[in-house]
């Protein structure tokens, strides 16, 4: 008895012993599993798929078969690993067959079971971009904009070698003489290939901008062998009065033969606008309305022991040069005087002061001529005093500067040196050279402002080649460059013009067609205000855009409105009455203080339709969209597919049951049907459903930025898309219609900065190690957790990360441990204020390699 208690015993300890067994992964599997389910590849591409079993399993074997050998092949590399290959596009079903026993026993049975794996091939393609003219002797680069394999070969060639050469691997086109030819780029990936056509014409000379320096002069940007340049190559057209202006000088930059100066006879300065034409191109510009808005020196610093010109220069509110006066030159309009303070001496227009770090003051005035009733001058600029400093300039003799927005650097930045009266976020980009024409090595030296009445600078170093800068009022001042002793060694001029105003309105569409079904919903015409410099205007100016009716059938007030959280007019054809159909003109006009400032105007044809449908047509709201976030775009951004039914050429009902499809241009669905799955996402929503699997309905909503919680999310690339919307006619036919819209996304990018190369973490993450190490800088504002961060940074925000180990261990999570490792990051999203109250994830590239001790 005591003997049979102590086997149960025995027998009941190892039963626990062995549940207590922790079971491994392979154990713990029930059955087969492939290392992926599909897979996309190219022509020739290929894919290695390997196979798990339960560690029970024995006896295993394993075989695949592809069900279209001609779109993809199979081969076993080893006992569980197959590797599929692409043939040519399309998608075959590769079936894995797995045989195997659950015990060694001869008379277990074999089992089997099936996987299946997808593979798709697709297909390549071609779609070139770049300049379509180029001049003689200059050269373009065409570029394939379709995503294609890492394996695609591309090959150029040129109809005419005579007219224009192209490189057959890069695709760079030269010019070799006047004429046309069609440039050929064919894509190649295995067995598949693509190709596609792009014409180019070779022309003398491209002209690509054009403005106007002073009343008699503008400066233009020509390509092409600019030194044969005669006046009679260049007409000059007034668009008011088509009164030709002759050339009487053209002048090319001995530097940079692309710039090019037109001398007129004549002053330009009726404020009207011109075009400017050279073979076959034309260009236009706003003429200076010729009033003094500035006054200021030509130089702020000049050479010691050396006599130099000085001049006083007027400038218009946009800065064009109306007047240069020599000093020493009489003119009823100008007061100018010098005062050497015993430093040295003037010589007619010239001046002279004796060694480095003497000064003279300058005072100029501009007299309008103009009294009040009490005899008091009017409208007068100045007296301004001015300090001309002597410096040393044999061994530094080159400063230049360029103004743009935050994160450029000088040779990305435009090439102004102009800034407008309370313009924000906006930064002076320096380039120094030395006497040889080298880029000095350090920017050691302060800056600091001539006049901060007029021009004010954020910081007084220049380490990062570069200083923000707050524009106060219109005038000119200078950059004053000081070296280590405090001494001015040079100067840079910053022209402050007018404050932006609107000048120009344009609309999408000028022309509308407008149904009075009441079941077919507005339309909508975007409209885009800009001002005297070209760029958009704030949002907030959009509440001084007005419509008005101008004529018509019948006068209506009410169908056709502007909407400024829209920046769009709406037009609602329900609302016109249908017995008075035809056009209908209305004004689109920018208003302040009560005045028309700009106008454009929109001709709504409104029409009746039938009462049976017969032609469909997709409609898209938006053909284009800037997913850009900042204050000026702190709304989600929509487009909406609609499919209409259309009878007698004019939109009678939206249809209810349709089906959408939406590819990337490469082919990619990214939502609808794809062979069989259904593809989604947070940025498409049938009827508003969004993130719904359901690809049927009446609407399809695109949300490509999603606003909200003070959270903003892109959902949607850049890149064109083409939607595909079915459905089936009243004879129950299928109908099939397509269009497309493109994203752009003019963000303003984010720019990291290594601090340290080698960082101590404060936790064994690749997170703790990247917040260690690195700057971010978003518009103004930068992001660091670095030690020594730079003043007022705020805390880095890391969302995302991906990168390699140097033991070639990849990650793609915060938490790696990468202590005891160098890495290098692939991807790193950053959190970023992008306006006020909404923050976003942006991208931000990782120079270098980082070491984490």
């Amino acid at each position: 008895m005591k003997s049979s208690k102590k086997v149960l015993a025995f027998a009941l300890a190892a039963a626990m012993v062995v549940t207590a067994v922790p079971a491994t992964n392979a154990q713990a599997a029930s059955t087969a599993k492939l290392s992926a389910k599909k897979a996309t590849v190219y022509s020739a591409g290929y894919k290695t798929v390997t196979v798990t079993t339960p560690k029970s399993w024995k006896s295993v074997k394993v075989t695949a078969t592809s069900n279209k050998k001609s779109v993809a092949t199979v081969k076993k590399t080893a006992a569980k690993k197959i590797k599929v290959t692409g043939v040519k596009p399309g998608t075959a079903k590769v079936t894995v067959k797995v045989t195997y026993k659950t015990s060694t026993k001869k008379s277990a049975k074999t089992k089997t079971k099936k996987l299946t794996y997808t593979m798709k091939v697709a297909k390549v393609g071609v779609a070139l971009s770049g300049e379509s003219v180029v001049a003689v002797g200059s050269t373009t680069k065409l570029t394939n904009t379709k995503k294609n394999s890492s394996r695609a070969k591309i090959t150029y060639t040129s109809s005419d070698d005579t007219i224009a050469k192209v490189d057959a691997t890069t695709g760079v086109v030269t010019g070799v003489k006047a004429g046309k030819a069609t440039i050929t780029a064919k894509i190649t990936v295995g067995k598949d290939s693509a190709e596609t056509t792009k014409d180019v014409e070779v022309k003398n000379h491209v002209l690509s901008t054009v403005a106007q320096n002073k009343l008699t002069e503008l400066k233009a940007t020509v390509a092409g062998d600019t030194k044969n340049l005669k006046t009679t190559d260049f007409t000059v057209k007034s668009e008011a009065t088509n009164v030709v202006y002759p050339v009487s000088k053209v002048t090319v930059d001995s530097k940079d033969a692309s710039q090019v100066t037109l001398t007129l006879f004549s002053e330009l300065k009726d404020a009207a606008t011109y075009d400017v034409t050279l073979d076959g191109i034309t260009k236009t510009f706003v003429a200076s309305d010729g009033k003094v808005a500035s006054i200021a020196l030509d130089k702020a610093t000049i050479p010691y022991a050396t006599e130099t010109e000085i001049k006083l220069v007027s400038k218009d509110a946009n800065g064009v040069v109306v007047k240069e006066l020599k000093y020493g030159n009489p003119d009823a309009s100008y007061d100018f005087t010098i005062n050497t303070n015993g430093n040295g001496y003037t010589n007619g227009s010239k001046l002279y002061l004796n060694k480095v770090g003497d000064t003279a003051t300058a005072e100029i005035t501009y007299k309008t001529g103009k009294y009040d009733q009490n005899g008091k001058p009017e409208g007068n600029i100045g007296p301004n005093k001015v300090t001309i400093t002597a410096a040393d300039q044999s061994a530094i003799n080159d400063f230049k500067v360029r103004i743009d927005g935050a994160n450029k650097k000088f040779d990305k930045a435009k090439d102004t040196n102009k800034i407008a009266a309370g313009e924000t976020g906006k930064y002076a980009y320096f380039m120094i050279k030395d006497a040889t024409g080298t880029e000095v090595s350090k920017y050691d030296y302060t800056v600091e402002s001539s006049d901060k009445t007029v021009l004010m600078l954020a910081s007084n170093t220049i380490s990062n080649k570069s200083v923000r800068l707050t524009p106060v009022k219109q005038g000119t001042a200078y950059i004053l460059f000081k070296d280590k002793d405090g001494k001015i060694v040079n100067s840079v001029a910053i022209d402050v013009t007018a404050g932006r105003e609107a000048a120009t309105l344009e609309l999408d569409k000028y022309s509308v067609d407008a149904s009075t079904s009441n079941t077919v919903a507005a339309k909508t015409v975007s409209v885009k205000v800009k001002d005297q410099y070209g760029d958009e205007v704030a949002a907030s100016n959009y509440s001084n855009v007005h419509v008005s009716y101008l004529s018509g059938p019948v006068k209506n007030e009410t169908a056709v409105a502007f909407n400024a959280s829209k920046k769009a007019v709406v037009v609602t054809g329900a609302a016109f009455d249908a017995s008075k159909t035809g056009a209908y003109v209305y004004k689109v006009a920018y208003t302040k203080d009560n005045k028309e400032i700009v106008a454009r105007t929109l001709t709504v044809n409104v029409q009746k339709p039938g009462s049976a449908v017969d032609s469909y047509r997709l409609d898209l709201d938006k053909s284009s969209v800037d997913v850009k976030v900042d204050n000026d775009n702190k709304d989600s951004k929509i487009i909406t597919a609609q499919l209409m039914g259309r009878s007698n050429g004019v939109d009678l009902k939206a249809v209810q049951n349709v089906t959408y499809t939406v590819k990337k241009s490469d082919g990619t669905v990214v939502f609808g049907n794809d062979n069989g799955k259904v593809v989604t996402g947070a940025a498409f929503g049938v009827d508003a459903n969004y993130g719904d699997n359901d690809t049927t309905g009446s609407d399809l909503n695109i949300k490509l930025v999603d606003v909200s919680n003070g959270v903003a999310t892109k959902n949607l690339g850049a890149g064109t898309y083409t939607v595909t919307a079915t459905c089936k006619d009243a004879k129950n036919n299928d109908v099939t219609i397509t269009s497309s819209f493109t994203v752009t996304d003019t963000q303003t990018k984010a720019s990291a900065d290594v601090k340290y190369n080698s960082v101590e973490p404060t936790t064994d993450t690749v997170e703790a190690a990247l917040k260690a190490a690195l700057v971010v800088t978003y518009g103004d504002d930068v992001y660091s957790n670095a030690k020594d961060a730079p003043e007022g940074a705020k805390t880095l925000v890391i969302s995302k990360v991906e990168g390699k180990l140097n033991d070639g261990t990849e990650f793609k999570t915060k938490n790696t441990a990468v202590k005891g490792h160098d890495f290098n990051v692939s991807k790193l999203e950053v959190t970023v204020t992008v306006a006020d109250g909404i923050s976003m994830n942006v991208e931000v590239a990782v120079p270098g390699v980082i070491t984490a001790k």
